[in-house]
């Protein structure tokens, strides 16, 4: 009987002491098996290779959204021991058509379009970081430049100058005519001159004598504004 009872008390010491052992042990597990926000992300990183975009904490659940691929994908993981509680994809993201530039000819029908005249010039430029072709356009009385987007024709400025035209009524025959009226002989040269005073021709004639003169006609009036010699 005395024996009985000395097994009976061993087994309950050995019972009690593999529960107090079996109880450390899930404790030390549990504790282990918890994993920080850091170790979160450098599983889900290494894991999915994409970028995280939102991180946070609910409970004892990660949520994680992340960009991968084409898509926004939405993780679900646990606090205790970093399992993978749910992987959705919650949005596609459509990649941009890459587009492409307009040809030469249509940037410049485009261009005659808006403004018809001679195309003085034509390049490719660089508009405030923006790829773009700039034209220079001739009318009678202006000059136009115009920069056009390269990839979809709208037009990114216009800048208009006006070009100075000469101003004069009397053509060169008849300023070589009142030359010749008033001072005979064979006319050299002719040529068209302005100044600050006028716009006037200047018509040299060779004399019978060898001297040459130099007669300056105003432009408009006809009037002879000076006579000079060289021997």
């Amino acid at each position: 009987m005395k024996s009985k009872l000395i097994i009976y008390a061993a087994s309950g010491i050995l019972l009690a002491s593999l529960l107090v052992f079996a109880a450390i042990q899930l404790t030390d597990v549990s504790a282990s098996e918890a994993i920080t926000e850091k170790e979160a992300r450098e599983i889900i990183k290494d894991r999915y290779q994409g970028e995280i975009l939102n991180f946070k904490k609910v409970n004892s659940t990660y949520i994680i959204e992340m960009k991968r691929n084409n898509g926004i994908y939405q993780i679900k993981m646990s606090e205790d021991g970093g399992e993978i509680l749910s992987f959705e994809k919650k949005e596609q993201i459509s990649e941009p058509d890459e587009q492409k530039e307009l040809k030469e000819e249509e940037v410049k029908e485009i261009i005659q379009d808006k403004d018809p005249g001679k195309l003085v010039s034509f390049k490719k430029v660089k508009h405030k970081e923006t790829s773009a072709f700039e034209a220079i356009i001739q009318k009678e009385e202006e000059k136009i430049k115009i920069i056009v987007n390269a990839l979809n024709g709208e037009i990114l400025s216009r800048d208009v100058q006006e070009t100075k035209v000469p101003v004069k009524n009397l053509t060169e025959e008849q300023a070589v005519q009142i030359a010749i009226n008033n001072e005979p002989g064979e006319v050299d040269d002719i040529s068209f001159e302005e100044a600050d005073s006028g716009s006037y021709y200047l018509v040299e004639i060779e004399k019978d004598d060898g001297r040459e003169a130099a007669v300056q006609i105003h432009a408009i009036t006809g009037e002879i504004m000076s006579v000079t010699w060289e021997d």
